[in-house]
């Protein structure tokens, strides 16, 4: 595992009510500030509803004059509207605000964390996994967890003060009542407590269905897979495997809902039979002149009222145990630490006038595995040369170009730049060498700009993009298509986002490459989904435009190996032939062979395309 240093958070609500106290005043103390109020006006509202029963009863019995009622009555009523007009609009603004916190603050910090991390980590299964749990804490609308947090908390101060103020107010009561109150709370809260229990077993399987689930939705939705999906008639398996991930989800909630389904059973039970004994007392107490109607009604309020926030305080108390697991999800994944990108013992020298680089006898292997991927591998690239490394699939080729970019590092042996070893350098350096096209295209939904330099249009230079389209061939195209800089690509978010061709997509990809001006383009399996004659010429623009760079170019077709100075041919993460084209070709081995086979089937593929042009051009 590349993570086994990143452990699961087990942090207590205290620990997570003061990291989130701190992170929301840090973004915006009015957060705070309104839930301080809003839990002192909901202490006190709750005391004069208690007392205005009693009093407005005192008043009545004692004969007071109507003057006195209505001042005495009037400014408790008075000071109870305004607490509530505080109370609600605060309320209000807490929410919005701690939403706000929750929906920007913590979903960019998730965000940031997955780009700034170590690559190697986000090739881990673990990294998924955390990320998932993490979403799931945040994007939860109020179930998530430090939605719950900032809701509940002040709610359970709130009750745990009007817990003491009800306790003091029934201590004039039998004893019995107040432990026959506590005690079926007590029994509340056991319930609760194996219902949060079920839900932290059943976390991690709920989460497995969830990726399996809306992996296979993201599927069916992409338009790549939907002419497969519709030739291969697999609409129903499709459905069919929906439905079954569904169904494990429907398992894992029929399992949480029965465990609900028993504490609300258990809770609706307690709850009358202790209010309807504590109800039968007091009537019999007041029957029998040992309180009056005055003290009957405060007594009343406080048993309702003492009642409902014992079972506010164990829902409160179970929600945050609930939310509790959820915060330590969020900051299990918020610890990962960004990669350090800025330390390193000493600079690159002499970039510009080109890079060198060199294996010296090194090996790599995935962390948890005995098998060697690379196995002293030991090469010398110089300043300027063109190199193809070709290989069948899995011979290990884009390991060696992580291991190369700094991405990952070796197990054995050493990676020198320049004759510096890589292992000494600042990452951020080792990532401004590089300019490279990868197996999976990257087009952002943005504009044709922004997507060439990779930066907001504020920050990139125009004429730049222009200058690298025309030099990758693309101005004619998009001249013929009206297509502009300010194009929009893909139709994530406008409706007429435009495509590219897979031929003018990796021209597009070369330009990217160029406009960023490293002195190393690295060329990783460009072509793969292209026709050889397309292939052809890509890879002449690719040659024709790498003058003066030192460029790897890496691919299990050898369409690439005639633009090259020299060739490595890679098995088992081993070079079993290295030479030029037409010194493999002469040795007669692997690279003989294999060149041999594809170029039978090259030469047919395009006699093919040339007769199919030729019949077009006959209509």
């Amino acid at each position: 595992m590349w993570m086994d240093e990143i452990r699961q958070r087990n942090d207590n609500m205290v620990q997570n009510a003061w990291y989130l106290a701190k992170e929301s005043w840090n973004w915006d103390k009015r957060i705070l500030l309104f839930l301080g109020i809003t839990t002192l006006t909901g202490i006190a509202l709750p005391v004069f509803g208690i007392y205005l029963p009693k009093v407005a009863v005192d008043l009545l019995l004692q004969r007071a004059d109507a003057m006195r009622v209505l001042q005495v009555l009037g400014s408790m009523v008075g000071c109870m509207l305004i607490l509530q007009g505080v109370h609600g609009d605060l309320s209000k603004r807490a929410y919005l605000h701690h939403n706000g916190c929750r929906n920007t603050f913590f979903i960019q910090r998730l965000f940031l964390v997955s780009l700034q991390c170590k690559y190697s980590y986000t090739e881990d299964s673990e990294f998924y996994k955390l990320y998932r749990r993490a979403i799931n804490a945040v994007r939860s609308g109020d179930a998530s967890g430090p939605s719950v947090f900032f809701d509940q908390i002040p709610r359970l101060v709130t009750g745990v003060a009007c817990f003491f103020l009800y306790s003091g107010i029934l201590a004039r009561l039998h004893i019995l009542v107040i432990l026959l109150l506590l005690l079926t709370s007590l029994v509340t809260y056991f319930f609760r407590h194996r219902e949060n229990i079920c839900y932290e077993r059943t976390r991690d399987a709920y989460a497995v269905a969830e990726k399996r689930l809306y992996y296979t939705i993201g599927g069916c939705r992409n338009s790549r897979t939907g002419k497969d999906v519709r030739v291969y008639s697999m609409k129903n398996w499709l459905i069919g495997q929906i439905q079954r991930f569904q169904g494990e989800e429907r398992e894992i909630l029929k399992i949480r809902r029965r465990k609900g389904y028993e504490t609300h059973l258990v809770g609706c039970g307690l709850n009358f039979l202790r209010d309807g004994f504590a109800y039968a007392y007091l009537i019999v107490q007041t029957l029998q002149g040992k309180i009056g109607v005055g003290d009957f009604m405060l007594f009343f309020g406080a048993i309702t009222g003492f009642s409902a926030w014992i079972t506010g305080l164990v829902d409160q108390m179970s929600m945050l145990k609930t939310a509790n697991v959820k915060m330590n999800d969020l900051r299990s994944f918020l610890d990962i630490p960004a990669e350090d990108a800025d330390s390193g013992e000493c600079e690159l020298q002499n970039v510009s006038e080109g890079v060198e680089i060199a294996f010296e006898h090194v090996s790599f292997a995935y962390p948890g595995s005995d098998k060697e991927v690379i196995s002293d591998l030991s090469f010398h690239i110089r300043k300027g040369e063109h190199v193809a490394l070709v290989g069948l699939n899995g011979a290990g080729k884009s390991t060696l170009l992580k291991l190369m970019m700094g991405m990952y590092e070796p197990s054995g042996g050493k990676i020198l730049l320049n004759g510096t070893d890589i292992t000494k350098l600042r990452k951020r350096d080792i990532y401004r060498l590089y300019s490279a096209v990868f197996q999976e295209t990257m087009i952002l939904p943005a504009m044709i700009d922004e997507n060439i330099a990779l930066k907001p249009k504020r920050d990139l230079d125009r004429k730049r993009v222009e200058q690298m389209l025309s030099l990758a061939g693309l101005d004619e195209d998009f001249a013929q298509r009206n297509i502009t800089l300010d194009s929009y690509m893909t139709d994530r978010l406008v409706e007429d986002g435009i495509y590219l061709s897979g031929g003018q997509e990796q021209k597009f990809l070369l330009a990217r490459a160029l406009y960023k001006d490293a002195p190393v383009l690295l060329l990783d399996e460009p072509t793969a989904a292209l026709d050889p004659l397309a292939e052809q010429e890509v890879y002449e623009s690719y040659q024709k435009l790498c003058q003066n760079r030192t460029a790897l170019f890496i691919s299990h077709r050898l369409a690439s190996t005639q633009f090259s100075d020299w060739i490595m041919f890679l098995q088992d993460g081993r070079i079993i032939e290295q030479g030029s084209h037409q010194e493999l070709l002469e040795k007669g081995g692997e690279y003989a062979k294999l060149y041999e086979l594809q170029s039978y089937y090259y030469n047919q593929a395009e006699d093919a395309q040339m007769r199919e042009e030729a019949g077009y051009a006959g209509e």
